[in-house]
């Protein structure tokens, strides 16, 4: 007997078989994201409008430093966006998050400094611990204002990155406006297109993560 027959054979031509599924379903999803408006209408489906209103504290997620401790641009730009709404009187507090390095918060450092710099009062400006994921920062979050009274936020950050932690703060029991500080844009290049779907599967897949994470820790509950 061929020591490819019988179930072995079956076995390995299943197999083959469903590795060409696969590749032919990964050419389809390239072609589509690179060739067709898929990207753009996925974009928008996943952003987040602002929906701003008076709350207790203005809430900035972490992004990222550079090399010499400096903010990212989209560091940089969340910061600035959370800044100028304190200055538009919509919360008393601005809650700066950021990623630490070498033990040291430097991301929240940055931004406090830079809100110090924009004439926003020392008082009103708070450093959260740092953290390393979006669901670390709600719960520290969570901890740093509660027993300050603060349950609505205004929550800001980039709009691809939006509805995830919307979701993760109003799980931590925050009631959430969201602000975000960027909107998809339309793009019409097969790069462009690449590069949006890419950061948008990213985000997908963070979201899978999140709720297969939710739902580990409640059966372990």
């Amino acid at each position: 007997m061929s020591p490819v027959s019988g179930e072995g054979g079956r076995g390995i031509r299943l197999w083959e078989r469903l590795c060409r599924l696969a590749g032919l379903v990964g050419i389809v999803c390239l072609l589509s994201a690179a060739f067709t408006p898929l990207p753009n209408w996925l974009g928008r489906r996943m952003s987040v409008p602002p929906r701003l209103a008076r709350t207790d504290a203005i809430v900035v997620l972490a992004h990222s430093v550079d090399v010499d401790g400096r903010l990212t641009n989209q560091s940089m730009r969340r910061a600035l966006g959370g800044i100028t709404l304190y200055k538009q009187g919509l919360a008393p507090l601005l809650v700066f998050s950021g990623v630490a390095r070498g033990g040291r918060p430097l991301e929240a450092e940055a931004r406090v400094k830079l809100a110090h710099e924009l004439r926003v009062p020392a008082p009103a400006v708070v450093a959260a611990p740092p953290a390393h994921t979006t669901r670390e920062e709600a719960v520290r979050t969570r901890a740093l204002l509660w027993p300050l009274g603060a349950r609505r936020i205004l929550l800001v950050t980039d709009w691809e990155h939006m509805q995830r932690a919307r979701g993760l703060f109003e799980h931590a029991g925050f009631e959430v406006f969201p602000a975000p500080v960027s909107a998809p844009a339309r793009v019409s290049t097969p790069e462009d297109r690449l590069r949006l779907a890419r950061v948008m599967a990213q985000e997908l897949a963070a979201q899978v993560y999140n709720r297969v994470a939710e739902l580990v820790s409640s059966s372990k509950s």
